[in-house]
């Protein structure tokens, strides 16, 4: 039986098979029996896929690219929290940019070659990855500067929130190597069609599996949830309500991430677990896993265009400086420069994070 999916679950975007093994397995104890009917998940796939990464795509690379804009403006003030947002961003953009490949590739077949499946694999998990680890680095820089009154980047050398940064791309270009090595476009007999994914056995997948879940979820969900579960009970202690409200951003996009893509992964480790035998495999049940898989992936992608919205609705210095640069392109009202009530606050970020973070206790 050949395993078959876009990416094999560990870039999300399944190609659509319930089978559980590839060809380069062919004695494994699952051959023996006939793969399962696809029907059902290949039309839902068909009909859905292209639909939800189409919209992704287009509310992704407007709200980042906004965002980018935004933080791009004022780079000179830039604090260490907004350049981690500004490289968020950046990441969350790339991810999107990926999504009409995926896209063509629901609803026909991979026509863009070996060449662009790998690159397009590996750009996708190396900003899968880095936005989670941005946003475990943002976590740790609050929780350093509010409990123990550390602040590694504003007191330190310039350039160290940039080493960060290059030393979390690092990483995610490292963990992105088995799809440059390993992905490439394959005509699948079953399917009569080509699609881009994985050339190797059904253990290199689960190991991949489990290095997206460990790596790009459960440790940087780790580090967020102890880091502001400790400044929640340091500014609740100190009474320092103002502060705590200026926490309210990151807090906010920490808890996005977590309700995005936690279900995903729920049911890629069923799926896995399966695949392992820990769990019973039926021709019902893999079919449910795979319509599963779609939906919560592409909730899992709507991560990427929530956190500008969250910008928009929760910062307030994101909002003055949305405008600022609307009117600086012509597209706002001229007659509105005044400046809203929350330029009062300081001008080293348009984020209340910073204003939490470097005030004091």
């Amino acid at each position: 039986m050949i395993q078959h999916q876009v990416l094999d679950d560990f870039t999300f975007l399944e190609n659509y098979s319930s089978s559980y093994d590839y060809e380069e397995n062919e004695t494994d104890f699952c051959c023996a029996s006939p793969p399962c009917p696809q029907d059902f998940s290949l039309n839902f796939d068909r009909a859905f896929l292209p639909a939800v990464y189409g919209l992704l795509f287009l509310l992704g690379l407007l709200g980042n690219g906004a965002v980018a804009a935004i933080l791009l403006s004022h780079r000179a003030a830039l604090s260490s929290t907004d350049t981690f947002l500004l490289h968020l961003a950046m990441a969350d953009a790339l991810l999107v940019l990926t999504l009409p490949l995926w896209a063509v590739d629901a609803a026909v077949q991979w026509v863009f070659g070996s060449g662009l499946c790998k690159v397009a694999g590996a750009l996708f998990n190396i900003n899968f990855y880095a936005g989670a680890l941005l946003l475990a680095c943002i976590s740790f820089d609050r929780y350093l500067s509010i409990v123990h009154a550390t602040q590694i980047y504003r007191r330190g050398p310039p350039a160290r929130v940039t080493l960060t940064c290059i030393v979390v791309w690092g990483l995610c270009l490292l963990f992105a190597l088995p799809e440059l090595i390993f992905l490439s476009a394959r005509y699948d007999e079953r399917l009569n069609a080509t699609h881009c994914q994985y050339n190797f056995p059904k253990m290199g997948r689960t190991a991949l599996r489990m290095l997206q879940l460990v790596a790009g979820f459960l440790l940087p969900l780790l580090v967020m949830a102890y880091c502001y579960a400790r400044i929640i009970a340091v500014l609740l202690v100190s009474r320092g309500q103002r502060r705590l409200r200026a926490m309210r951003l990151v807090v906010v996009v920490v808890v996005a991430f977590t309700l995005c893509w936690t279900p995903y992964h729920l049911v890629v480790l069923v799926d896995t677990l399966m695949d392992l035998g820990a769990l019973a495999r039926n021709c019902g049940r893999e079919s449910h896993i795979d319509v599963a898989k779609s939906v919560t992936s592409g909730l899992g992608y709507m991560h990427c265009c929530l956190n500008p919205l969250l910008y928009a609705f929760v910062a307030v210095k994101f909002r003055e400086r949305m405008w600022m640069l609307l009117m600086r392109l012509g597209c706002a009202n001229q007659r509105r420069q005044q400046r809203p009530p929350s330029s009062s606050y300081r001008d080293s970020s348009w984020s209340e994070i910073t204003e939490a973070s470097y005030s004091g206790l």
